[in-house]
């Protein structure tokens, strides 16, 4: 039967965990279905938490949305010689400062981590701010999204050049 809500087995048994602890523990703590983390394991990986770009446009209006995105080659790729060009990683904010995280997207190695790990901060409301004041982890994937500067709106290459890019 569809409920309209992902259907992971990580959401599964917490909703089973939090039925138990109301049944048996006096909690009332429901299952929270938004802002729910996960990643599709391909041979390179996509992870997602929030809302996408389209979901974010139709609840809250083209120009109330600030996407910021990059293409970038990780470490592993440059020592390999490999393709990075479909490696990409993208931040869906609101506009209005302090620019509320929506949602983020990343395609590339280690997906599943780099989304578990931002999945908390989302999660908790952090802003665009917030994120850029986060010192990366220096050679890591997830050190991109602290590093994410280009703005759909400006029109600019969302291309990093360099490891400090």
């Amino acid at each position: 039967m569809k409920t309209g809500r992902p259907e992971l087995t990580p959401i599964a048994i917490m909703a089973g965990r939090l039925l138990v602890q109301r049944l048996f523990g006096g909690s009332s703590d429901l299952m929270d279905y938004d802002n729910v983390p996960t990643t599709v394991f391909t041979p390179l990986e996509y992870g997602c938490v929030g809302l996408s770009e389209e979901e974010a446009v139709a609840r809250h209006g083209q120009e109330h949305v600030e996407v910021y995105h990059a293409h970038y080659k990780p470490l592993e790729f440059t020592v390999a010689g490999r393709d990075a060009s479909q490696c990409y990683v993208k931040m869906v904010c609101l506009r209005e400062p302090p620019q509320l995280v929506l949602g983020l997207h990343f395609l590339g190695p280690n997906a599943g981590e780099v989304t578990q790990g931002f999945a908390l901060g989302i999660k908790c409301g952090a802003s665009y701010a917030q994120v850029m004041r986060t010192v990366g982890i220096h050679p890591t994937c997830s050190e991109e999204v602290v590093k994410l500067r280009i703005s759909k709106r400006s029109g600019l290459d969302p291309t990093v050049t360099g490891c400090c890019g």
